[in-house]
């Protein structure tokens, strides 16, 4: 928890320091003459847009330490330029412009309030010999793991989790672990704590662009703060899967599952579970999205201002490309939709080109990313990048309308599926939509906002809402079986659709508070019909105890199924908290006597997602391969052909193997070190290699073996 917490300052050089030198230096949005508390809103998603790029495009040209020594640098100057404003104020007997006040200690105890919740989330709960990790690491380790290797073999990486005769540079987007990785470089921080510590600041990310918009996209006025606060509660509020599970509960006695949002195959997942699981995809919707604002403030500005924004514009593009294809994409495909729907309709192209001219920009920077993954020496496995399908949230199979459509087509099970998802689509974004559904249903029907009449900027947020649904419907990724593409794609949907809820948030206070005329001046809907306000409302109540049961799920749910597994047969050795806490204290002996550039190989037969957790975050070192599945792990990188042979060398060994024999596998496969635990068949055999090689790590439930 100490190392977390040390964390979160560690990341100002790189989230507040990049962007606050840069926009002071072009003085973006008279930045120089704003408050403090606004330069750090401007300065957070600046740095967001610059720091990610940047840190690749020298890490890659130099060295990630050149990346470092960027920040170092940059955090020198922002202290420089603190240090001369705060002299010029004292010669002229003048005062920080700090803009705290009114409601700031408020928005500060949410940030302290945000950081605790982190921290608690995502930190190892230890009780006696046994390790429980968050459901959220299931994803975190290979994230954990990819950043490891940023540290270790640069930029770009390799695949650390795939070796087949020599390393291969993995085919991911990588440009938010490079980041974290200079972070960790500089301050020589665990990579561990300083990916928990990235997931505040992507939330601290995500609520100064909210500001950002609000301020100057809605221009909301006097009412900024109090709109804000709002905003902010509802980043607590998701769709009704709690609802929906229950109901599968009751109705078809379905398990709960270990998380609330996994009822749904392409669900919507909640600004938590975002924010937890896939920091970087956050981060790679907010490039996105402070681009745009950029383009859409850009109308009035002269030209200089206008050079300065397209270069922003395409750093940050590019930021976000690295650190979130699939949001990129999505945006790319919304963005030129966008831009003919305003050129064609509103006949306001100048934002259009700025964003364009930004795109342009972002290519360019983009160019050494884009021929890395096109001649790359390994080619995509698992699937297809994209696929076009039916979005399917609500499950069709078992229903009884399915089994009708099934007979009126024929039997062609494929064809009723189909239909039915279709049909269940409008229910299926109900339920995961929840209050965010009702706030789209107001702004779609006049009648239901009291006619009022949209401006611009919330014409563009219900259009930018209404143009992802089709993409978001129809694209699929096919590299996994879990559809990134649709999961993470409908942030974009979702951050508009907050800005809105915020807008109807505030009619009703002013509902409340009897000042119809306000609601009329400031543009806000009115005369919402009471009873979609009341469905509105309970959704907004189920929304908020949605992402409450789901937080306590994925910080507890381990602790009861360790339990349960444990009170089976077996008892411990099926306890993976039990595993986990012998692996972290096992490698973390191994990890201080090995070279960092060792080959280090554990059980990679098939077993408990949990297990192979431990291993991701605690190896620290490249792996032959990380599973006996399909690729072996070279999904991200390396030459499939290899992962056959190698996944039945390395079985047998763990079924059961003398030490000649491990010997031999080890010289072959390029392995230096073997790693055995009580769990593994291998550690049975009292004359296998487990006990016959030399130990560098030996503890009653844990070795590590020298084997070449």
């Amino acid at each position: 928890m100490a190392w977390g917490l040390l964390a979160v300052p560690a990341f100002v050089p790189a989230m507040v320091c990049t962007g606050y030198v840069a926009a002071w230096f072009s003085n973006l949005h008279g930045f120089r003459r704003r408050s403090l508390v606004e330069r750090i809103f401007w300065s957070v998603p600046l740095s967001l847009a610059i720091t990610p790029i940047a840190s690749v495009l020298i890490g890659k040209i130099f060295s990630l330490n050149a990346a470092v020594a960027l920040l170092v640098a940059c955090t020198c100057v922002f202290a420089t330029l603190l240090w001369r404003e705060g002299r010029a104020l004292r010669r002229a007997h003048g005062k920080w412009n700090i803009g705290f006040r009114p409601l700031g200690g408020v928005a500060l105890a949410a940030a302290l309030a945000w950081v605790a919740l982190v921290v608690l989330s995502l930190v190892d709960l230890e009780w006696g010999q046994r390790l429980y990790i968050n459901v959220a690491m299931l994803d975190q380790c290979f994230r954990i793991d990819w950043t490891q290797s940023v540290l270790h073999t640069g930029v770009p990486p390799v695949n650390p989790m795939y070796w087949f005769h020599h390393a291969a540079t993995m085919r991911n987007y990588y440009f938010w672990y490079v980041m974290c990785a200079a972070v960790s470089r500089m301050t020589d921080l665990p990579v561990r704590a300083v990916f928990l510590a990235s997931s505040i600041w992507s939330g601290f990310a995500l609520t100064a662009v909210i500001g950002l918009y609000l301020k100057h996209f809605l221009h909301v006025g006097t009412r900024l703060r109090r709109q804000f606060m709002r905003a902010l509660l509802l980043l607590t509020v998701t769709g009704l899967d709690l609802v929906f599970v229950v109901w599968q509960l009751l109705a078809y006695h379905n398990p709960p599952p270990s998380d609330l949002e996994a009822w749904s195959r392409d669900a919507i997942v909640s600004w938590l579970h975002t924010l937890l699981w896939a920091p970087h995809h956050m981060a790679g919707m907010l490039g996105c999205m402070f681009a745009f604002l950029l383009a859409w403030t850009g109308e009035q500005d002269d030209a200089k201002q206008r050079v300065w924004k397209v270069l922003f514009i395409a750093m940050a593009l590019a930021s976000a490309f690295g650190m979130s294809v699939y949001v990129a994409f999505a945006f790319f495909l919304l963005a030129v939709t966008w831009g003919v729907w305003q050129i064609a309709v509103e006949r306001t192209p100048r934002a259009v080109l700025l964003l364009g001219a930004g795109g342009a920009g972002a290519a360019i920077l983009l160019l050494p990313y884009l021929w890395e993954l096109t001649h790359g020496s390994s080619g995509l496995h698992g699937g297809s990048l994209l696929g076009v399908t039916i979005r399917q949230m609500i499950p069709p199979d078992g229903l009884a309308a399915t089994a009708l459509l099934q007979a009126l087509s024929g039997g062609n099970g494929h064809v009723a599926r189909n239909l039915a998802r279709v049909i269940l689509l409008v229910p299926g974004y109900g339920i995961e939509l929840g209050f965010y559904f009702a706030v789209l249903l107001v702004y779609l029907a006049p009648a239901w906002r009291g006619r009022v009449r949209l401006d611009g900027p919330r014409r563009t947020l219900v259009f930018l809402s209404v143009a992802i649904v089709p993409f978001l419907t129809t694209i699929r990724s096919d590299v996994l079986s879990v559809n990134d593409f649709g999961w993470r794609a409908a942030l974009l949907l979702q951050f508009p659709l907050l800005l809105l809820g915020s807008e109807v948030l505030m009619s009703w206070k002013a509902a409340e508070d009897g000042t119809a005329d306000a609601v009329q001046s400031e543009r806000l809907p009115r005369r919402i019909p009471g009873w979609l306000r009341s469905i509105a409302a309970l959704a907004l109540v189920f929304g908020m105890l949605d992402t409450g049961v789901q937080a306590l799920m994925l910080r507890f749910i381990v602790i009861a199924g360790d339990r349960h597994a444990s009170q089976g047969p077996g008892g411990a050795a099926k306890s993976f908290a039990h595993n986990a806490y012998i692996s972290d204290v096992g490698y973390a002996a191994l990890n201080h006597v090995i070279p960092r550039d060792a080959i280090v190989q554990f059980d990679p037969i098939a077993r408990n997602n949990y297990w192979l957790a431990t291993d991701l975050m605690d190896a620290k070192h490249q792996a032959a391969i990380v599973s006996d599945q399909p690729y072996c792990g070279a999904e991200l990188g390396g030459d499939p052909s290899g992962c056959k042979p190698m996944a039945t060398a390395i079985d047998a060994l763990y079924h059961g193997a003398t030490a000649d024999e491990a010997r031999t596998t080890c010289a072959e496969l390029g392995i230096d070190y073997l790693v055995a635990r009580t769990t593994d068949a291998a550690w049975k055999d009292d004359q296998g290699w487990v006990w016959t090689l030399p130990a560098v790590v030996a503890q009653k439930e844990f070795r590590a073996v020298k084997c070449r």
